[in-house]
């Protein structure tokens, strides 16, 4: 289990990647980006938050939402009330989404009383098209190679593969059902995008 890091003994082909290869055979679900845009948070709990977007949603639409801008959540609009809205995550958020959010523990079994917490975060909001699937046949911290018909060059991804974090790629190459997948580079210093 030797990792490649373009030493001059490996082959010609790895020479240029900055992370070896691994191998895989994970199912992927691939979300075609629509649109994305800030999400300013107002208030979180474990399985939820709060806030205000530019973008139109509708309820019970499925939409991902980043506090890093490299990994994402997926969330169903729950409500919405002009350009707030309220979104239920499928997974639990973090705790460290302020200092308060760590003292938070558990109220109940309940999630709707599960305490709230005010913050202001922004985060990134991202829409897509409906899902496909897709399997991931290798990749590394910068990318995957995913197997996939009809992914055109230049289309940006969430891929949400068993396992792993969701994350947000560009298909840099698409050739017989396969597509290189390049994870994007998050910007220094910001948050969301």
């Amino acid at each position: 289990m030797s990792e490649d890091t373009g030493s001059a003994t490996s082959n010609e082909g790895d020479e240029r990647r900055r992370h070896a290869r691994q191998r895989v055979l994970k199912s992927a679900l691939l979300y075609p980006v629509l649109r994305e845009a800030r999400l300013a948070i107002h208030d979180v709990s474990q399985n939820g938050l709060s806030g205000e977007c530019a973008l139109t949603l509708g309820l019970g639409q499925e939409v991902h939402v980043s506090l890093d801008g490299e990994t994402f959540v997926t969330a169903e609009v729950r409500w919405v009330e002009g350009m707030r809205c309220g979104l239920q995550t499928e997974d639990s958020l973090p705790r460290n989404l302020g200092d308060q959010q760590a003292g938070a523990e558990d109220a109940g079994s309940d999630q709707r009383e599960a305490p709230r917490i005010k913050v202001d975060l922004l985060a990134t909001l991202v829409a897509c098209a409906p899902v496909f699937a897709g399997t991931v046949r290798n990749m590394s911290a910068e990318g995957m190679m995913i197997e996939a018909a009809g992914l055109p060059e230049g289309t940006r991804l969430l891929v949400k593969a068993r396992g792993c974090d969701v994350r947000m790629g560009r298909v840099q190459w698409s050739s017989g059902g396969m597509a290189g997948v390049f994870f994007e580079p998050v910007a220094a210093g910001s948050g969301a995008k």
